[in-house]
């Protein structure tokens, strides 16, 4: 006994029902599943994002250190070429350009974001070792004026004293004094 308000369902109307859910429960589980794979997906591209920013570091670390390198070892030779302690400046400021021109090779494109205080250093040393070849010059056309100048004291002092000496004094004739 049946009422007239439960009506009986007739199949196709079930199976458009369980169509519909299927259907609803396939599209709800593929948006389900699409925003779970976006989400791993955008965690390994932060992940591989951070690793190449990591490993950009490290190569910045690492290059940082051979540049400290390079100029501790330009300002060592320069301090060489200052207090003259070297017997060949040329020898010592062509191992300076070489550094430096290493050094530039290191720093390479990151000049002017990541090595500001080496390149502005690098632009530096060139003009102070262009100053200091004038010096050495000038002070090597000094030491060549000293050893001239002992050179022709000593000269001089030799002839005044051949002059000093009276040449009749050592003449042996037959002169006799009366």
């Amino acid at each position: 006994m049946s009422s007239n308000r439960e009506k009986k369902l007739n199949k196709a109307d079930v199976r458009i029902g369980i169509w519909k859910f299927v259907l609803s429960f396939i599209v709800l589980s593929g948006v389900s599943f699409i925003c779970v794979f976006f989400f791993f997906k955008s965690y390994d591209i932060q992940r591989q994002g951070i690793r190449k920013e990591a490993d950009n570091y490290r190569d910045l670390l690492t290059r940082s250190d051979l540049l400290r390198i390079h100029v501790d070892s330009i300002l060592y030779r320069m301090d060489q070429l200052d207090i003259n302690r070297v017997e060949n400046d040329i020898f010592l400021k062509n191992s300076i350009m070489d550094d430096i021109r290493n050094a530039r090779d290191v720093m390479g494109k990151d000049t002017a974001d990541n090595f500001k205080h080496y390149s502005i250093l690098m632009k530096q040393i060139e003009p102070m070792l262009a100053l200091k070849k004038q010096i050495i010059d000038v002070s090597y056309k000094e030491q060549v004026a000293i050893r001239d100048l002992s050179e022709c004291k000593g000269k001089i002092g030799v002839i005044n004293n051949e002059l000093k000496v009276d040449p009749t004094r050592k003449f042996s004739g037959l002169r006799r004094r009366r």
